[in-house]
């Protein structure tokens, strides 16, 4: 009886030792079923957050977007209104002597719009022409970012005495103030660059300047070419700039429009004379093959030929502009 007692007690014993050992084994496998879900509960909740974010992003753009249309859509309207504005002065000014183009640059909206619009301008333009020289100088973004304002704000001076001028409003001697006041306020900000940089990288700074008609040039062609098989490397980019500063820098002008310190602010007008300019467009021409022979060495076969004609739109773009010069600093009224 007692050995049927105790073979009972150890059957019961076994069994509830194999209940107790199933019942661990099943809170083992339902703790990893719950850790399982726990941990693509916090996937998907990853997952949401994401898709929650990227879903703010995407209705930020589209807000930023539409509200860039509105802004654009506002500065046509403007441009719209003040060229209609305008047009109709300009037409009323025809019947009298008065010079239309002169008649639309002395309108607040216009010159108002046109600051506008070089401001919208200048900030890329020098952002791209010497990002370069920034990184060279190893200046923070906030750095980069005052350095490029003052820069703007130097180019401006020179944006508004062009409209001052085309506006036809000032004699001989308005017109010597008007470049004084211009060549002060350049130098003022020259000055705070100055403080701004230190003499060391200033130094930098104003040699890099140099350069910046190849890199503007260079930098329009680049453009040009885009991407394709005619596209140019980071390597002949370097290389053109190099070889065209080089080949100006030696060139012996008879006219210099590059050097600006060889104008006369007395009298400005004798520097933009019609045989100066053309002078200067022959020396240009020269130049150009200049510039062809030693992009032989740098551009591939089917390179040559763009760059050849880029050069040359270059040059009859520069006409323009130099004759424009011209007549803005005689005073005289140009062909409409």
């Amino acid at each position: 009886m007692k050995n049927v007692i105790i073979a009972i007690l150890l059957l019961t014993t076994l069994a509830l030792g194999a209940l107790v050992l199933k019942e661990k084994q099943g809170k083992s496998k339902a703790e990893e079923t719950a850790g399982a879900l726990s941990n693509q509960l916090s996937e998907t909740e990853a997952r949401l957050q994401q898709q929650e974010k990227q879903t703010a992003k995407l209705q930020n753009n589209l807000l930023e977007s539409r509200t860039e249309t509105v802004v654009k859509s506002s500065e046509v309207t403007h441009l719209k209104e003040a060229l209609t504005n305008e047009t109709e002065a300009a037409s009323s000014a025809a019947s009298s002597n008065a010079s239309p183009m002169a008649q639309m640059f002395k309108s607040k909206d216009m010159r108002d719009l046109i600051r506008t619009q070089q401001k919208m301008v200048l900030g890329p333009l020098i952002e791209k022409n010497y990002g370069t020289l920034f990184s060279s100088l190893g200046l923070k973004p906030d750095q980069s970012a005052a350095l490029k304002e003052l820069m703007v704000k130097k180019s401006m001076v020179d944006a508004e005495m062009g409209v001052s001028l085309m506006a036809g409003d000032v004699d001989a001697d308005k017109r010597k103030d008007v470049l004084k006041q211009a060549k002060d306020e350049k130098e003022g900000l020259d000055d705070q660059i100055k403080q701004f940089l230190g003499e060391e990288n200033y130094a930098q700074f104003k040699d890099y300047e140099k350069s910046i008609p190849e890199r503007m040039s260079i930098s329009s062609f680049r453009d040009q070419q885009a991407s394709g098989p005619g596209a140019l490397t980071l390597d002949q980019e370097n290389q053109l700039i190099a070889a065209m500063h080089d080949e100006r820098q030696n060139f012996k002008f008879t006219t210099d429009f590059y050097d600006k310190s060889k104008f006369d602010i007395n009298d400005p007008a004798s520097m933009f004379t019609d045989e100066k300019i053309n002078q200067f467009e022959t020396e240009m021409a020269q130049l150009e093959q200049h510039y062809l022979a030693r992009a032989q060495s740098i551009l591939t076969a089917e390179q040559l030929g763009p760059f050849e004609k880029f050069l040359n739109s270059q040059n009859e773009l520069q006409k323009t502009q130099f004759k424009v010069a011209g007549q803005l600093f005689s005073g005289k009224k140009g062909s409409n």
